[in-house]
């Protein structure tokens, strides 16, 4: 067999072909990256998507279990409430004051914003402001005793009663007791 003497054309021919195979392989490699990067892409966007409506779901649900709980709370508050109008009537009528009237969540306003008395219990020229709490704690005394020295500024009514303020507790912590 005779072989054909190698000339420089035929090494040119040869790294023109490495060539053409080199940016063969670099457009596969690019294409593969593009294709790659799409993917991941598509990929987050529907990974994005489905965590953007779960939160939403879970928002929502969080929403209603606050309602749910909320509605449970002021209808437990509302129950204590009535527990204790009733018992603080008979209280009241045996330290001498001669309850009249009574009412739930009485409300106020003054220069400084609004107030609240869970059950306020009134006589002829007396008045006693009771807060009512299911846990009752230090700052909830703290916060009741600001109140009743805006109450007769928020109830304009009461300016020539004689106020007395009362808090009752389903669980009482022990040092609001003794603040208390």
């Amino acid at each position: 067999m005779s072989q054909r003497p190698v000339t420089i054309d035929d090494i040119f021919e040869l790294f023109r072909e490495s060539e053409r195979q080199r940016k063969e392989q670099q457009q596969v490699v690019l294409q593969s990256l593009e294709n790659y990067k799409q993917a991941s892409e598509e990929a987050l966007q529907k990974y994005k998507s489905a965590s953007e409506q779960e939160m939403a779901e879970l928002k929502k649900i969080v929403a209603q279990t606050n309602k749910q709980v909320g509605g449970i709370t002021s209808r437990w508050g509302e129950f204590v409430e009535n527990l204790v109008r009733p018992a603080a009537v008979r209280m009241f009528r045996e330290k001498g004051i001669e309850i009249n009237f009574t009412a739930l969540s009485v409300e106020g306003k003054d220069n400084i914003g609004s107030i609240e008395i869970d059950v306020l219990a009134e006589s002829q020229s007396e008045i006693v402001a009771i807060e009512v709490k299911t846990d009752l704690e230090i700052r909830d005394v703290k916060r009741f005793l600001v109140i009743l020295e805006r109450f007769k500024q928020a109830r304009p009514k009461y300016q020539n009663y004689k106020l007395y303020g009362a808090i009752a507790g389903i669980k009482v912590d022990e040092r609001a007791d003794e603040y208390a």
